[in-house]
């Protein structure tokens, strides 16, 4: 009874502070444009990018603030207002770290910071639209393009400098809406109960798309030419909007960038949510409880820093792996996203998605920090490293608890080996890179294009190759998780940043391909336009895709610029060989597991070392390489 009362009057608290916050908002002062809402009305700023004024909303709440009982249930649309909201500073980021703690002061890092204020009062968007006459092909209002941000479901914010939304508004006409969702365990934890069901960041998702098919008219925006567009767990969330009978209606057109709902970091199982949930309760003195309902009043009465700092407490360590994410709700997500799938049960929409090069060495640097990895330094990799970093780094698989078998294990190891010169300790960090960017990643993303292809929808691919001259991160990380981000959004076009003039006309051209792709479905043709047919559709038989690299972009002849089949036979491997192998020796004896194994390190470790001596036998004699297998 003592703790029900200390929560109450801690909650009246909540309350009365949100309620000054919101009577000061809505002072708004000074010029600006302004526009009604079905709430009420903002006031937002204009801003000149190039030749082109763009207003800019920032902050406009689409729900309630999560506070008090609030926290963790599902989103609750927002109240009218009264006077003028004050849309024009950045709103609130959601609770979620705010600085790293392995590189605090690296440039390269901190641009994933919030650079806003956290707060549990974080559940805003944010608009921006290009003045701008519409023309005869969209007489309905402009194309809307809904950007979710990534981040791990653990953190981000839709107001990062990098997400910077003027500049793609402004080139290329398009009203672009980026949406802040709550993240970490205060978006996702799972307890089945309807005071904290889970999925409680998708719901918030789900709710901004309803605010942008009810009030995106009013800013001269078009409700039925609305794509969604995401990176990381952005795409993922995307990906699941497709998948989640609550949001089929609500967008016309999907953008999934290094992301996609069948990875295996995406989801959790609902036992391993309901364990990490009780984690979480018993890590803040909330786990004694055994009602469910008197769990979730004491965790409401913990302050939200206090929760944040004991989320990462509920796993064990490993390489792109999250405490709090998505799960099979029955509500948003009704079956598991490979279920759904593999059957086919997803809105059949266009879709543009990819991947970058090297998806992994971004979470490898983090991972192995100071023993196997150093930021400074080029990593070398023993073929001893290569081989405990793949125990370590699949241990579990695909999903934790499940634990990945010795066969499995040495079949990766056999299928990402650099067999050409298994000693190159740089190779050795590069092949690493390729097994995990696969798995997480690339293999996903190329398995959701090769589904969606199947159902008869438009798949367009691409593989982002290019690393920025202003790049942050040492040259050896090569083209990073992320890095497509500021072309997408047109960074180069601020001359404060540095970009070649080069990086200009390829951001440019991003840009027109991701916004040809909003209004017509097709990133080859704008509306009224015929289609310069130089991105091929993808199927199944030759996967053809886009390599986005300026020298192949900028030129006329896009030909040299086509790839196909991108990691062709890897993902073969993840789909198809890995699994039956895991499925065939699960109830192998312990004495035939002996004996393969016996088998496996004379077919590897010594066939190699054989390999070495025998190349050092014919140095050493003075044969050339051409003496070495005569021709017949």
């Amino acid at each position: 009874m003592q703790l029900s009362i200390m929560l109450r009057l801690g909650c009246d608290v909540v309350w009365l502070m949100f309620a000054i916050c919101v009577i000061s908002r809505t002072k708004s002062e000074g010029f600006g444009p302004i526009k009604q809402t079905t709430k009420g009305k903002v006031q937002g700023i204009r801003v000149q990018v190039g030749t082109t004024e763009v207003d800019i909303y920032y902050g406009i709440p689409y729900a309630k603030p999560p506070l008090g009982n609030l926290r963790f249930r599902h989103p609750i649309p927002d109240d009218h207002w009264t006077g003028v909201l004050d849309a024009k500073e950045r709103p609130n980021a959601c609770f979620q770290p705010t600085s790293d703690h392995v590189f605090p002061n690296f440039e390269g890092s901190k641009v994933w910071n919030p650079n806003t204020n956290i707060s549990e009062d974080c559940l805003y968007l944010n608009v921006y639209v290009p003045q701008t006459p519409n023309n005869e092909h969209s007489v309905y209002g402009k194309d809307v393009m809904v950007w979710i941000f990534g981040g791990g479901f653990y953190s981000g914010s839709a107001v990062l400098d990098v997400y910077e939304g003027r500049y793609l508004a402004a080139e290329n006409d398009v009203i672009i809406v980026s949406i802040q969702y709550r993240v970490g365990s205060l978006g996702f934890l799972a307890m089945y109960h309807p005071e904290a069901p889970g999925n409680a960041g998708l719901f918030d998702q789900v709710l901004a798309l309803d605010w942008v098919q009810q009030n995106i008219y009013y800013f001269g925006g078009n409700p039925r030419s609305v794509t969604l567009f995401g990176e990381s767990a952005g795409a993922v969330s995307v990906g699941m909007h497709m998948l989640s009978p609550l949001s089929r209606g609500k967008f016309h057109r999907v953008i999934l960038q290094s992301g996609s709902p069948n990875a295996a970091w995406a989801i959790l199982s609902d036992k391993e949510a309901k364990n990490r949930s009780r984690k979480l309760a018993k890590s803040l003195n909330c786990g004694n409880f055994l009602e469910v309902p008197d769990i979730i009043e004491c965790l409401r009465g913990v302050p939200a820093l206090t929760i944040i700092e004991h989320d990462w407490e509920v796993i064990t360590s490993g390489v792109v792996r999250f405490p709090f994410v998505p799960i099979v709700d029955g509500s948003f997500l009704t079956e598991a996203p490979e279920k759904s799938i593999k059957s086919k049960n997803f809105k059949k929409c266009p879709v543009l998605l990819g991947h970058n090069t090297n998806e992994a060495f971004y979470w490898l640097l983090y991972y192995g920090h100071g023993t196997y990895f150093h930021k400074h330094t080029v990593p070398e990799i023993t073929q001893n490293a290569f081989d405990r970093l793949i125990d370590d780094l699949f241990f579990y698989h695909p999903y934790y608890p499940k634990e990945l078998n010795s066969f499995g294990k040495d079949a990766i190891k056999f299928q990402y080996r650099n067999w050409v010169n298994p000693n190159d300790q740089a190779m050795n960090a590069w092949q690493l890179d390729m097994a995990v960017g696969d798995f997480n990643f690339i293999c996903p993303t190329v398995d959701f294009a090769r589904f969606t292809s199947e159902a008869g929808s438009n798949v367009y691919y691409y593989v982002f190759e290019h690393r920025s001259s202003v790049h942050h991160w040492p040259d050896w990380m090569g083209v990073l998780h992320g890095d497509e981000i500021n072309f997408v959004f047109g960074e180069p076009e601020n001359k404060t940043k540095g970009y070649t003039p080069e990086e200009v006309i390829f951001s440019r051209k991003m840009m027109r391909y991701w916004t040809n792709f909003a209004k017509t479905g097709d990133p080859n043709r704008r509306p009224g336009h015929v289609s310069m047919d130089e991105w091929p559709l993808f199927n199944n038989v030759t996967r053809e895709h886009l390599i986005l690299r300026p020298e192949l972009i900028n030129r006329v002849d896009k030909s040299r610029a086509i790839g196909r089949g991108s990691r062709a036979n890897e993902c073969a491997f993840w789909r198809n060989y890995l699994p039956e192998l895991v499925l065939k020796t699960a109830d192998m004896s312990q004495m035939e597991v002996e004996w393969k194994m016996q088998f496996n390190e004379w077919s590897t470790k010594y066939i190699v070392e054989w390999k070495t001596q025998f190349d050092s036998f014919l140095l050493d004699n003075g044969l050339k390489k051409s003496e070495r297998c005569p021709s017949p």
